[in-house]
Order: structure tokens, then sequence, then C-alpha cells
């Protein structure tokens, strides 16, 4: 007769139905207790994973899963470090302490040689601040006629006289330079050069002066240097290839006039400082090569045998340096003061 109880009312069969709990349901069972010592090693590796002899950490759950790690092509935890391997039996550190003290000390005075040769040409010394002349032979180009213009520290570049020969800002200037010994105010160079402070960097002609009043009376001259200022002017072949005008010159060893505007000269002298940048060149005109232009020709002696290709010549203008000539009695009585490279060796001496 078909059972009419509602579906949740049937009871669910007992699994443990027949079941019978003897010796042969104990042995039957797949799954065993670990052993004591699986159970020790087990609880070892829990606080710290074991170390192959090849130096490799496992994983905290031994060494099965490093090989599942390796066959599935997955990296482990950690990172087999392996040792160097040696060469003929001998590592290089060793190999090294075999040398004697002489190979060894060989050794470290090539290396020091090399460093200090290495260093020399990284690290050379900084000749921004010294003149630098070229050496002799390269041409400085031909000049070409520009517009003038005011020059970024002062005084006006005369471009509209590149070329041109005889050139003066100053026209006495041509007979204002004394030949030999003379009477009243006086001016000539100390030295005179080059300088670049870096390959990106503009160059400058630096003129260094001396100046004095000839005479135990002093010569005041105003700012800039003369009232009109420092007028330079580089002339060769080719006619003027840089000139300018109302430059500054700085000064030393001289007292200030009393309205501390000018200097009192003395017979003394004082030193002159005057810069002459690279944008009073002409164009066309290679600074480094006029550089080597201004200095005259010698021998491989250094004798002097001819005059420089290109003739500088530095002046200052005013009415006291004429007024301090005819007190002095001087043959020349313009109010210019002028100095050029073109003067012995003993007057100009290029650096």
């Amino acid at each position: 007769m078909p059972d009419r109880r509602p579906p949740d009312a049937i009871e669910p069969p007992d699994p443990f139905e027949g079941l019978v709990l003897d010796e042969d349901f104990v042995r039957a069972a797949t799954v065993n207790e670990p052993s004591a010592r699986a159970r020790m090693l087990a609880e070892r590796w829990r606080r710290e994973p074991p170390v192959d002899p090849g130096g490799r950490r496992w994983p905290v759950d031994g060494p099965a899963r490093a090989r599942r790690n390796r066959s599935t092509g997955r990296s482990g935890r950690f990172l087999r470090l392996r040792r160097p391997r040696r060469r003929d039996g001998d590592p290089l550190g060793t190999r090294f302490r075999t040398l004697s003290r002489g190979e060894r000390w060989t050794a470290v005075l090539g290396t020091l040689i090399v460093l200090l040769v290495v260093g020399g040409l990284l690290f050379g010394p900084n000749r921004a601040h010294t003149p630098q002349v070229t050496a002799a032979g390269a041409r400085p180009g031909s000049p070409r006629p520009a517009a003038d213009r005011a020059l970024p520290d002062g005084g006006t570049f005369a471009g509209s006289k590149c070329g041109q020969h005889g050139y003066h800002r100053f026209p006495a200037a041509a007979d204002a330079v004394p030949t030999g010994e003379s009477t009243g105010p006086w001016l000539r160079f100390a030295s005179y050069g080059y300088r670049q402070a870096g390959a990106d960097q503009p160059g400058e002609f630096v003129f260094d002066l001396q100046l004095g009043s000839g005479s135990d009376t002093a010569l005041a001259l105003p700012a800039p240097l003369g009232s009109a200022g420092v007028a330079v002017e580089i002339e060769g072949p080719n006619g003027v290839v840089a000139a300018a005008y109302g430059l500054t010159g700085a000064v030393e060893d001289a007292a200030h006039t009393p309205d501390g505007r000018g200097w009192l000269v003395t017979g003394a002298g004082a030193s002159v400082h005057v810069v002459l940048p690279a944008a009073a060149l002409c164009p066309g005109v290679d600074a480094q090569a006029l550089a080597a232009g201004l200095t005259p020709v010698t021998d491989d002696h250094r004798t002097i045998t001819g005059p420089a290709p290109y003739t500088l010549t530095v002046s200052v203008a005013d009415p006291e340096i004429a007024e301090l000539r005819r007190i002095a009695g001087a043959e020349l009585h313009s109010e210019v003061l002028a100095a050029t490279n073109q003067l012995p060796a003993s007057a100009a001496k290029p650096v």
C-alpha cells in the first residue's frame, strides 16, 4: 500500500544502520593519524622553515610545496642563493692574496696614477680669471661694418668704424703716445690679454695699465676716468676690428677727489683696469685669434723680432691732463693720454 504521508514527515534512513565497529573496520580505514616524529617535525617547521644543503629555505609547509612550485613554474617565497663557483679550486680573493708585497704595491701605485690623471683632466684649475693668449698663426678674419650700439656693462661699440683705417675716438691719441723719456702725466700697459669663463660664455679683453702724474702735482681725473671715459681701438691690416668708447676704468692705489667722484693720481702712479667685452668686436672677427695678433713677433728664444700684427690703443682725455703738461713743461700739449702695445717690450708685457 503506498505511503500517503507528507514528504517532510518521511524519516531519512539511518547511515549507521547495520555498522559494525570491529577490527576489520579499523584496518580498512584509509586515513591514519600522523606518527609522533611527524608531529614533532611539523611543529619545528612551523617555527623555523627547514634549509637544504644548497642554501635554499623551504616554505613553511615543507619541501613538497617547493616541488609543486617548481613544477607549476611559480617561485616560492624564498630565493635560492647560489654560492660562487671556484675555478681550478682557487677563488679570486685567494689569487690576489697570493701576490707578493711588491706586486701589490705596484698595483696600488698604478691605480693611484690613473686616478690622478683622470682627476686632472676632469677637475683642472679654473682659468676663468687668467688672461689667455692664443698661439700665433690664426687669422682674426675680415671685419664687417655694423651699427653703433650700447654695451651691456656701459660704453658704446663703434660698429660704424669697422674696417676703417686710422680711426681714434680721441683724434690726438695717435700723437699722444710718448716715444721715449717725457715729462708730465703718462699712461702705459702693465699687461693685457683675453679670457673666457667657459665655452658657452662670452669672452673679454682685459687691460691692466699704469697711470701717473709725472710730477709732484696730483692729476685729478673724474669718473669714469676722464671726462669722456676710456676709449679702445684695435686695428690691423684690414682696418679697425674692435672699437669702443665711454668705458669705465677701475682705479686702484689712488685717493679720491674731494667730491668722491674721481681720483687723485700722484707721481707714484696708480693701477687702472679696463675691460673690453667681446661684443665690441666687429662682425667676422675671431676673439682668440685677435688676442694672438696683439703680441709682438718673437723667435724661438722669445726675442722680439717685429711689431705686433694688430695695434692696440687705449686712451683717456681730460682738460686736467693738458694743464698738468703745461705746468710740467712737456712737449705734448694735448689733453689725451694714450698707451699702445707697439711700445718696446719693457713698456708692454703681453701675458
